[in-house]
Parts: C-alpha cells; structure tokens; sequence
C-alpha cells in the first residue's frame, strides 16, 4: 500500500509542477463556458435577408414591419427585381431574398390564395433551414395577425410543451459542452502519462520497484482524478450559479454520472497511454478517438437521424450515455434510477478500459 501510494503522490507532484498542464486542468473548463454563455447565452442574432417588393400595397408593406419585428430577421437590402435579389445571395450579401409579387395585397384582401418566393443560400445548410422554418412561422403568424385585422379565413395551431415552458441555447448545449470537458479534456491530459514516463527514462525506475501493472495503472487513474474531479465540481457549480443554467433534476445526480465519465475517460486515455510509443502519438490517438464522439453522439445533429450503421457505433462511445443522461437529468428532472441503464453502461466501460490497460501494460523497457 505505501508503495502504491508513492505513485499517487509521484503523479500529482509531477502534475503540480507542470504549469501549462494546471492552467488547461482549472481554467480552461471554466474559460470554454464562459466563451460559451458570452456567444451563445444573449438573444440570438438577426439573419440579414433581402427583400423584393414587387406589389409596394399596404399589405406587403406591414408584411415586411412584421419580418422586422420578429427578431429572427433584418432587412439589409431592397432590390428592385427577382434577379437582384438572387444576386445579392448569390455574392454572399445576405443569407436569403424575399420576393413579394405583384397583387399580394389585393389578393389577401380578398381572401384569395396568394404565395411568397424565398431564395435561400443553400451552401450554408444549417442556417438555410432555420431561415426556411422562421419564415414559414413568422407568415403563418402574419396571415393569423391579417385575419383577424380584415376578418378572413384562418386556422391556428397551439404549441403545447412539456419540461418546458422553455429551454435557453446555453441550458440546451450546457451537456454538449460538458461532454468537451469531461471526456477529451482528461482522455488527452492522462494519455501521455506513461508515455512521458518512457520518453523522460523515469519508467524504468517505475519497473525496478517490487510493484505490479495494476498498480501503476490505478495510482494514475487516482492521482489524475483527484486534480480533475475538483475542476469538474467547480465547472458545474459555475454554471449554475454564475451563468444561472436551471437543473430540474438532483445536482448531486450530476455530479455523479459526470464523476462516472470522468472516469471513464480518465481510464480511456490510460488505454492509449499504455499502447502509445511516444506523447505525441497519444495526443493523436486521444484526439483521433473524439471524432466519433462529437460526429456521432448528439454534438450536430440527434443520433436518432444518423444511419442504422452509425447508430450502432454511437452506442458504442461513452459520450453517448453520458450526453443521454446528463439531459435526462438536467432538462427533464429525471432521477439516476431512471437512467440506470447508461449508468451502468458507463461504468461497465470504464471497468473494461481499467482491465484492458492493466492487461496490456508491459513492466520492461522496449
């Protein structure tokens, strides 16, 4: 046991001393969410759009005052024509046109179907549907709005939410960004351990001493965890207390599972510590190894709209569990018991990287 706990003291000492590698472990998370709630946590920007007004009636006129009110939309441009507005697209100048036709007051006025044209910059995918779908709200708020102004025709649809009434962009992302920092922050920092290890000639210091692989590989797993599981309490506290982001659930459930997958990652980069050749092919291998996680656990876009095949593999990746159940959580106000079976899953993984890493580690200089 002393000679276990000698390592642990080793490793944290060796952290200590690193100052580079102590800023990224206690500022960083707190800078990468503070950076986040100052672009993401105001009021959402305006999109600039043009329009062309081809109908110049009083009805298109309060048409384009409503776009401007709404919020979603500013209007940069005026074109005279459909080709100048597609132009103004085109060159980059605004994200979308609106083209306005000849007779659209006369027609809503008299009840009479009538359309609006959208040109939308398509290279820009993610903002050309929100552009498509704010648009279509905002008419269809508009057509309500003239309807009960002139008395005609027209049908409303109630939203009704549930753990609700409503979620903020930060709140939202919130699990994303702790994702970020609980798994590629700690799997890059721990993979390069043993590594370094090898590179600076202290490993064989290490293989000499009548210890065994598990040692090693569980005085570094504590030692790593005692620095970064103390960064992980205050990035949490944070953010709920600084930047006023709403937990329905139990903190100290969150805090749990994000214990549970700084574990796990910690275990994760001790796998590709012990079969790493040198630091910077663990830093590779560490980075290399996200990729899926932010593709294909939830980061762009829900898992549930990627393929049958890229499914499976995202049932594969911690962050996938992880992200499920800090939402469920944190947004839902579910309980741990309720997402027992991603716990489980979690800790059943970082389990098998423990195992594995002890199983693959060599006590012998290569």
């Amino acid at each position: 046991m002393s000679a276990f706990l000698a390592l642990v003291v080793k490793d944290v000492r060796q952290l200590l001393r690193d100052p580079k590698t102590m800023l990224m472990v206690l500022l960083m998370p707190i800078i990468v969410m503070a950076l986040f709630v100052a672009g993401y946590g105001g009021g959402g920007g305006e999109v600039p759009i043009a329009v062309v007004d081809l109908d110049g009636g009083k009805i298109s006129w309060q048409l384009i005052d409503f776009l401007r009110n709404v919020g979603d939309f500013r209007v940069d441009y005026f074109a005279s024509t459909p080709e100048k507005g597609e132009m103004l697209v085109k060159k980059g100048k605004v994200y979308a046109t609106l083209i306005i036709p000849e007779g659209f007051s006369e027609d809503v006025l008299l009840g009479r179907k009538t359309r609006v044209e959208l040109i939308i910059d398509s290279s820009y995918a993610h903002i050309s549907e929100l552009i498509w779908e704010a648009l279509n709200a905002a008419v269809q708020e508009f057509q309500r709005k003239v309807s009960e102004k002139y008395n005609t025709f027209s049908i409303t649809v109630n939203k009704r939410t549930v753990y609700g009434p409503q979620v903020t962009r930060v709140e939202n992302f919130v699990p994303v960004v702790m994702g970020i920092l609980l798994h590629l922050v700690p799997m890059s920092l721990i993979a390069v351990s043993i590594s370094r290890e090898r590179e600076r000639r202290t490993f064989e210091q290490l293989i000499v001493t009548p210890i065994n692989s598990s040692d090693i590989i569980m005085s570094k797993l504590l030692a790593y965890a005692l620095i970064t599981i103390s960064d992980m309490v205050v990035t949490l506290w944070v953010s709920v207390e600084l930047f006023n982001v709403r937990v329905k659930g139990s903190f100290l459930d969150l805090l749990i599972v994000s214990s549970i997958m700084l574990l796990c990652s910690l275990s994760l980069g001790l796998l590709i510590s012990v079969v790493s050749k040198n630091q910077l092919q663990a830093y590779q291998t560490a980075i290399f190894l996200f990729i899926p996680s932010m593709l294909f656990t939830g980061f762009l876009t829900p898992v549930e709209l990627l393929s049958g095949e890229v499914r499976l593999i995202s049932k594969l990746l911690p962050l996938y569990y992880f992200l499920r159940t800090f939402r469920n959580i944190q947004l839902r106000g579910w309980t741990l018991y309720e997402t027992i079976y991603e716990v489980e899953v979690l800790a059943f993984q970082t389990i098998f990287f423990l195992l594995l890493s002890i199983k693959l580690l060599k006590l012998r200089v290569e």
